[in-house]
């Protein structure tokens, strides 16, 4: 029994390790009217509104949050306007 936990130990940190890299911080719509930013877990919604704030900025308008949208534990979207 106790060799069988360390060898699942080894299978299961890579997978967390590959999740944890998947829900990082991303812009998946940008233009000059709104943004949306990819968020996980690990990330709040005060570093999302930070990239968005910089995706707008670009187009020299600020970033308003219009909702959030919650898919499963690790998947988050925020849609932000520019205004």
């Amino acid at each position: 029994m106790i060799r069988e936990f360390p060898f699942r130990l080894c299978f299961a940190a890579p997978l967390i390790l590959t999740m944890a890299a998947c829900s990082g911080l991303a812009i998946i719509e940008s233009s000059a009217t709104a943004v949306t930013v990819r968020y996980g877990s690990l990330d709040g919604i005060d570093e999302a509104t930070q990239l968005a704030q910089r995706a707008c900025a670009v187009h020299r308008k600020t970033a308003r949050l219009r909702n959030i949208a919650n898919f499963g534990l690790s998947e988050r979207y925020g849609h932000f306007d520019c205004i």
